[in-house]
């Protein structure tokens, strides 16, 4: 069986002023053929903002536009980036027609998520809702390093524990995912491109 092509995306650092003036931050997609990395797109993406479904679909579209082969999976984590920015994966699933797997690394409590949605922005219910909706709907998967909590579109469970398994290398989180947080936070740790992308 061939390797699989995969997607990780994940967002990078940013400081508590990048917050309050809703600056950007790097949103950057991995693509990996097996555990090695193909591709790598970089993208910015609003603190607080509300453009993380539709950066991350630049991304993936334009990772699978060099591809010959299918892409079996986009792999995130969770479902905000850039704070509460936020990433629909059941979007991302129908509009590619890739499965979508949400790796949940910590629990939530749901009811501090909505207070603080309440308290900062006008539109939160759309924002708690994409975040309720993974959230309740997560389940237990079994991998060859240990069990992790996903949210699941396109994909079954068993399909899922195959694929991530054979993802892992160095860490419990697949390659492609891992690689892509990897990017993103190492870059954006670099004060010289804060500044840079502060002033964009």
């Amino acid at each position: 069986m061939s390797d699989p092509l995969t997607i990780g995306v994940d967002d990078g650092y940013f400081t508590q002023e990048f917050k309050e003036l809703r600056l950007k931050t790097l949103l950057v997609g991995v693509l990996c053929l097996g555990k090695k990395p193909e591709s790598i797109r970089i993208t910015t993406v609003v603190v607080d903002g509300s453009d993380g479904t539709s950066r991350t679909l630049e991304i993936i579209n334009d990772l699978r536009r060099g591809s010959a082969a299918d892409i079996r999976a986009v792999f995130l984590d969770g479902v905000t980036v850039a704070g509460f920015n936020f990433v629909d994966p059941e979007e991302i699933n129908v509009r590619t027609g890739i499965p979508v797997v949400v790796l949940f690394k910590t629990k939530l409590k749901l009811d501090r998520v909505r207070a603080a949605l309440i308290k900062h922005f006008t539109d939160w219910r759309e924002r708690y809702d994409v975040i309720e909706r993974n959230y309740r709907r997560v389940q237990e998967v079994v991998t060859r390093k240990k069990n992790l909590r996903v949210s699941l579109y396109g994909l079954g469970l068993s399909e899922a524990s195959k694929l991530m398994s054979s993802l892992q290398h160095v860490s419990t989180i697949p390659e492609p995912l891992r690689l892509a947080d990897l990017i993103a936070s190492g870059l954006t740790r670099n004060t010289c491109l804060l500044n840079i992308l502060r002033s964009d």
